[in-house]
């Protein structure tokens, strides 16, 4: 990515942190705070960047035309031709987003209103993605969340040893194996039509929302790189994943690594709130154990980036993939612990709102 590093160069340009995949940089042109957040798009991870950004334009057009949605969607900067991106000398795709003013982001969590904001938002944001046809997206990462795939990887990765790394990950590896059953809880359902196919954002974690800095109250989903044909449930998943625990991703100390009841519920409050009356009987089933799911999904992405000698996401030392792995696999330990107490929230949430 030879226009990345070009980039670097320009002292206007100031590197924003917290993201895995893409090189982003705010754009410093002398204003008090950044107004455009500047990124080139990682083609290891996207090979097909333009089709990234075709769908993209489908979920812009389909939120432009939902004037009164609860969630609003980020602002691409055009080109005079209309374009909301170019192509560098390299052949690399930047685009350039409007910084939203008065906005805060945050990893994890503070408490119980930020998961309830959080899932306020993309409970929004399904009611947006529902009325775009889903055909009309390209699966621009084929079987991102297609969790039965994800364990045959790994399990390959694991006899391929490519980096000699499994002796130091067997009991990491063990753990990840025996939760083996939960790889077609999603997927097997959204495969017989038993679930519906819907447009989804497929990274629904609470970092890809923005709250505004005064009321804490969530106004922006970001993130559209992953929306693609999928369920909502991988993106409720997603964010049990990221806001049930007030502990972070790549915890070393796992004792806080837990599932929190009162995050759960203020979770489960905003989503159900956020979708209204969109998900059918089957959907509203699966609830609980897409949280589980998705859970273990993300930790044997991470083991098997370990194990594949950390090509997918940024690390910032040798064991910081398989640190994360560990801490994704306490926190299912956790929601499979308290996963009767889980089922009973779910159950009363949707009888409460009568649906």
């Amino acid at each position: 990515m030879a226009g990345r590093w070009l980039a670097l160069a320009d002292p206007r340009l100031v590197p924003a942190r917290g993201g895995h995949i893409n090189a982003s940089f705010f754009v410093a042109d002398g204003a008090a705070a950044p107004r455009w957040l500047l990124q080139c798009l990682n083609r290891s991870v996207f090979p097909s960047p333009e089709l990234v950004m075709r769908n993209i334009e489908v979920v812009l057009s389909g939120a432009a035309a939902m004037p009164d949605a609860a969630v609003s969607l980020p602002t691409l900067l055009r080109t005079p031709g209309g374009e909301g991106w170019v192509h560098d000398a390299a052949g690399d795709l930047w685009r350039c987003w409007a910084v939203l003013p008065n906005a805060r982001s945050t990893a994890k969590v503070s408490g119980a209103p930020d998961a309830r904001e959080a899932g306020r938002a993309f409970g929004a944001f399904a009611r947006i993605a529902t009325t775009l046809d889903a055909g009309l997206l390209a699966e621009t990462i084929p079987q991102f969340h297609d969790t039965p795939a994800r364990l045959s990887w790994l399990e390959a990765s694991i006899a391929r040893d490519a980096m000699g790394r499994v002796d130091g990950a067997r009991e990491e590896i063990a753990l990840a194996l025996r939760h083996r059953s939960l790889a077609p809880l999603l997927v097997a359902p959204l495969q017989s039509g038993a679930i519906p196919t819907r447009a989804a954002h497929n990274d629904a974690k609470v970092a890809n929302v923005l709250f505004d800095a005064g009321t804490g109250r969530a106004v922006m989903v970001i993130d559209l790189d992953t929306v693609m044909p999928g369920t909502p449930l991988f993106d409720f998943g997603d964010l049990v994943r990221s806001s049930v625990s007030m502990a972070a991703e790549d915890a070393i100390a796992l004792g806080p690594v837990e599932a929190e009841l009162e995050l759960y519920d203020a979770l489960l409050e905003g989503y159900l709130g956020g979708t209204g009356g969109l998900l059918t009987p089957a959907e509203r089933l699966l609830l609980e154990p897409a949280g589980r799911v998705i859970t273990w999904e993300q930790a044997i992405r991470f083991l098997t980036d370990y194990l594949d000698g950390d090509t997918y996401f940024a690390t910032s030392h040798r064991e910081h993939n398989l640190e994360r792995a560990r801490a994704q696999l306490a926190l299912l330990a956790s929601l499979e612990a308290r996963r009767e107490e889980f089922e009973r929230l779910v159950r009363s949430r949707v009888v409460g709102r009568g649906s």
